[in-house]
C-alpha cells in the first residue's frame, strides 16, 4: 500500500518524494481531483496540501471515504494564518491536521506512523 499527496507544488512534491526514500515508504502524488480519486482506493494514507487550488475538504472527504476500499487515514495541512481551511478540514472529518511547517518538520515520522513497508 502506499501514501497518496494531493498537492500542485512541485517544491512539497519534491520533499515528501525525500521523506518517502530516506524512510523507504512509498508516496504517489496526484496533481488533479480525478488523479486522487483513482490512485486513493485502498491507500493507507492520503495528505492534502490545502493550498492546492482543488483542495475543498468539504467536497473531498466524502469522495475519499466512499472509496471501495476507503483510504486508511486523511492528513490536511496549509498555511497557519489560513485558519479558515484548517478549520475547514477539520471540520470535514481529517484525521489529522496541521500547518505547513509541522507538516514539513514531521514529513519522515508522519510516513513512518501512517504507511507500512
Amino acid at each position: 500500500m502506499a501514501a497518496v499527496l494531493f498537492t500542485a507544488d512541485l517544491a512539497c512534491s519534491s520533499k515528501v518524494a525525500g521523506a518517502a526514500a530516506r524512510t523507504a515508504r512509498r508516496v504517489e502524488t496526484a496533481m488533479s481531483v480525478a488523479s486522487l480519486v483513482e490512485k486513493g482506493a485502498g491507500a493507507e494514507l492520503i495528505i492534502l496540501d490545502l493550498m492546492t487550488p482543488a483542495a475543498d475538504p468539504g467536497e473531498l472527504l466524502p469522495r475519499l471515504r466512499a472509496l471501495t476500499p476507503p483510504p486508511i487515514s486523511v492528513i490536511a495541512f496549509g498555511p497557519h494564518v489560513n485558519e479558515r481551511r484548517l478549520a475547514a478540514a477539520r471540520e470535514a472529518g481529517c484525521d489529522e491536521v496541521i500547518t505547513r511547517g509541522q507538516f514539513h518538520s514531521r514529513l519522515d515520522d508522519l510516513l513512518l506512523r501512517y504507511v507500512s513497508t
